[in-house]
């Protein structure tokens, strides 16, 4: 097993349809800026497939791996922690993910749900949408600045997501939030690189989120 590591700032949510396919996935890993997290985030995918390319990810990538609710599959392809969403048993899960020795990260969408993954022992949360996002907009309209700063107030630290980008990062970074999650951002190396360093910019620095 790896040694435990903490979430970065940056965290790249794959989707394998945006990076040409499975196959596609090892170069995209490569091209992220170093020091970027990425969650394995294919909810389509048996685990049988989901472990093949987690495996593939881990051969290609040397950063903090993520995969999105299946314990199993990080144990498999030996990734650092696992994401559960919003509607999982976070208490019954998270314990066996704490107790393996893996980051747990949690998807939240309300103040009350930052204070419930406090209460799960969340090494990170996700929180959002912050700004308009097409992958967010079932979770409701987007949450803005003020609720980010409150979030970043009351549980594990915060990852912003939902319409992440260069240009709001350093807003962000003043919020408090810990990092930033995304998907589009991330698919182009030059839009990764232009929010690495909106990113840095603002915070001054690329901090690690220790796990307890």
């Amino acid at each position: 097993m790896r040694g435990r590591r903490g979430i970065p700032p940056l965290l790249a949510i794959s989707a394998r349809q945006l990076c040409g396919g499975a196959g596609g996935l090892g170069s995209w890993a490569r091209s992220l800026p170093t020091g970027t997290a990425i969650q394995l985030r294919e909810k389509d995918l048996e685990r049988a497939d989901l472990i093949d390319l987690g495996r593939a990810l881990r051969s290609a990538f040397d950063g903090v791996l993520i995969v999105n609710g299946d314990l199993e599959a990080a144990l498999a392809c030996d990734a650092d922690g696992v994401h559960l969403p919003s509607d999982a048993p976070w208490r019954e899960v998270g314990a066996r993910v704490r107790q393996r020795g893996l980051l747990l990260g949690v998807s939240t969408h309300s103040l009350e749900e930052l204070a419930a993954a406090s209460e799960a022992g969340a090494h990170y949360a996700m929180f959002g949408p912050v700004f308009d996002s097409p992958e967010k907009r079932r979770f409701g309209p987007p949450q803005g600045l003020e609720r980010l700063r409150r979030a970043a107030r009351v549980g594990p630290p915060v990852l912003a997501v939902g319409g992440v980008d260069a240009g709001n990062a350093p807003a962000i970074a003043r919020a408090g939030a810990h990092g930033v999650a995304a998907i589009r951002a991330f698919v182009d190396p030059r839009t990764a690189a232009d929010l690495e360093t909106a990113w840095i910019g603002a915070a001054g620095t690329m901090p690690r989120c220790e796990a307890k």
